[in-house]
């Protein structure tokens, strides 16, 4: 997951604006909070899929159907559903900047210093 958000930024900066990464990762199985995590993340990539390879365990939201934590009534299931509706929420607006950007140049997922580079905050971390 770390490498991911890396990995789109580079893509981003070298022009290829619509890039992402396979949410859940793609080799190997995963865990239902790595999935969980990786959907709050992958909502916010230009691009994302739930996608893995042959002879893994499956990794689609409704699998992980566990509780986040004991005693808890909320589910991986209902994270990763929630993340999916702030995905398609924003659909609207990442459109809108591609076509920008196509326009215009520049990158769409980019690091904070990119935005404001006097700001010394923007740099740290």
């Amino acid at each position: 997951m770390k490498l991911s958000v890396t990995g789109v930024m580079m893509q981003n900066f070298i022009g290829i604006t619509l890039s992402g990464a396979d949410i859940c990762g793609f080799n190997n199985n995963t865990t239902p909070e790595l999935c969980a995590r990786w959907h709050v993340v992958g909502a916010f990539y230009p691009f994302s899929r739930n996608h893995n390879t042959l002879g893994v365990n499956s990794q689609e939201p409704y699998v992980f159907n566990t509780t986040y934590f004991e005693g808890s009534s909320l589910s991986y299931t209902a994270i990763m559903r929630h993340t999916m509706r702030i995905k398609y929420s924003l659909i609207n607006y990442y459109y809108t900047e591609m076509n920008l950007i196509h326009e215009t140049g520049g990158a769409f997922y980019k690091p904070m210093f990119f935005e404001f580079p006097d700001d010394d905050m923007a740099y740290k971390n």
